[in-house]
């Protein structure tokens, strides 16, 4: 492959990482809602609006993708067990790129080939 083309592979496997990462967490948020553990609360809409089901799921993935992104607009808050878990996603969140360039710069097939003939190069028996 390409340099320009394994470039764009990474970045299109970051994205559907953290939609993927994303989409898990919400699930554990609707469960831990569901199970009355832990709530996201949105501080700008009903109860009435909040108690819907479709509410609680687009909720709990917004909340889950602006906790990732880092973003926190701050209109939906976590509450009980669900603080501990949106940590635990943000932190997720943080490493990720760190994770992706490092396993791109490092573990590199291509770097190991050549890290691979250095060390040969170098510890050759002598004749």
């Amino acid at each position: 492959m390409r340099r320009r083309s394994v470039i764009l592979y990474n970045i299109v496997i970051l994205f559907f990482l953290y939609f993927l990462i994303a989409c898990l967490f919400s699930v554990v948020y609707i469960m831990l809602e569901i199970l009355q553990w832990g709530y996201v609360i949105d501080h700008y809409s009903t109860s009435f609006h909040q108690a819907q089901p479709l509410d609680l799921i687009t909720r709990s993935l917004y909340f889950s993708v602006i906790t990732m992104l880092a973003v926190g607009y701050g209109d939906v808050t976590p509450f009980g067990l669900s603080k501990g878990v949106a940590m635990i996603q943000a932190f997720v969140g943080y490493i990720l790129p760190y994770a992706m360039i490092l396993n791109y710069l490092i573990f590199n097939p291509g770097n190991i080939k050549a890290s691979k003939r250095k060390y040969r190069r170098e510890n050759r028996p002598f004749k």
